[in-house]
């Protein structure tokens, strides 16, 4: 027996159209005065001024009852309906880490100690080493992670070799950098995302033996991850693939987040190898060609930002997603919306996206070819 997906319906718990309220006021009161209101009678305008009143109380009323479902609740609401989900909790604000590598300035005859927390920082965002550094007798250097003090996306993004103000000087420094770029920093999970995580919890009722439980326990390694591919090619091998937001593909950072994650004891099966990586990428290219029809001439700049945009959301989406199949049909949906007469789309060709690989973007090339009749 086959499981059917099972829609839900919109509710409401109380009624909030304005003219149901307002009629069944007047029916009232035109019943116990024994009156007919016109338009203009101040009793109207008095039931008017209520009836506003009543809606807007029934609107909060029922805003507020709604938060006790968890696809309508937000912020504490949602956090608080986690409880009714096995081991749901919003994902935290989370710092960047990289790697630093410490030179001295001279070998030395026996072992040197930088000490955990030391700080190094590029402008006024500043990382602290999250390990002590032993730096072997004869050796002028060694590699040490360190973690950004300020949670968040702020620390993301520094390529190699641009961290480099030591805060905290020792005897015998000559320099440091950073050897990785650094990533991992997330913002808070939103609403959304938490939703999404919540339903997928019930597949941590199993250890991450089913492809849902390596894919719940991979979300919620970091706020960063969007979509995940749990595949076993060969038996006991999990090969798990992560995609970041925005279609971003996962530092070293963030893949050895998610492998601790699922390395877990109470998560990882005894028999499993679990290998965690960044998707392969099939090129995406996009070379097409737009006509504004004669009649919107004069709102060609207006429709070539609009244009623009369009592409823009079709590469997010066509990015975003694992497995997603390169679909210039939904270029042309997107484009089409802007007011445009026609496109002429040479590139993307439909194009079969496997499971554990993401259409990335290689080439852009979008012009516009004037303006055409009807």
């Amino acid at each position: 027996m086959t499981m059917q997906n099972r829609g839900y319906p919109e509710i409401s718990f109380v009624n909030t159209d304005t003219d149901t309220l307002v009629n069944a006021l007047v029916k009232s009161y035109e019943k116990f005065t024994g009156r007919t209101l016109y338009p203009a009678d101040p009793a109207q305008k008095f039931i008017l001024w209520i009836a506003d009143i009543i809606i807007q109380e029934r609107i909060l009323i029922d805003e507020s009852a709604k938060q006790n479902v968890p696809r309508y609740a937000q912020g504490v609401y949602l956090d608080s309906l986690a409880e009714i989900f096995k081991d749901a909790y919003r994902l935290q604000p989370q710092a960047a880490a990289t790697t630093f590598r410490f030179y001295l300035s001279t070998a030395l005859p026996y072992q040197h100690l930088i000490p955990i927390g030391t700080r190094v920082a590029v402008g006024n965002i500043v990382f602290e080493t999250t390990e002590t550094l032993y730096i072997d007798a004869g050796k002028t250097s060694g590699d040490v992670p360190a973690i950004c003090q300020q949670v968040g996306e702020t620390g993301n993004g520094f390529v190699p070799g641009q961290i480099t103000q030591l805060v905290d000087v020792f005897p015998y420094y000559d320099r440091v950098e950073n050897i990785t770029v650094s990533a991992g920093g997330a913002e808070r999970e939103t609403d959304s995302a938490f939703y999404e995580r919540m339903r997928e919890s019930m597949e941590s009722f199993s250890t991450a033996g089913p492809s849902g439980a390596y894919i719940y326990h991979a979300k919620t390694a970091s706020p960063l991850v969007a979509d995940v591919a749990a595949l076993s090619p060969t038996p006991g091998f999990a090969d798990i693939r992560v995609l970041l937001r925005d279609g971003e593909l996962p530092p070293e950072e963030v893949l050895q987040e998610v492998q601790a994650q699922l390395s877990a004891e109470k998560v990882r099966p005894l028999c499993d190898f679990v290998q965690v990586s960044a998707p392969d990428t099939v090129p995406l290219n996009i070379d097409a060609t737009y006509y504004i029809p004669k009649p919107s001439q004069n709102s060609a700049a207006v429709i070539t930002a609009d244009v623009e945009k369009a592409v823009q959301d079709y590469i997010r989406w066509q990015t975003e997603k694992m497995g997603r199949d390169i679909n210039p049909s939904v270029l042309v949906s997107y484009m089409m919306k802007t007011g445009i007469k026609r496109v002429e789309v040479r590139q993307p060709e439909y194009t079969v996206v496997p499971e554990s690989e993401v259409a990335a973007l290689n080439q852009c090339n979008v012009s516009s070819g004037g303006i055409e009749d009807e």
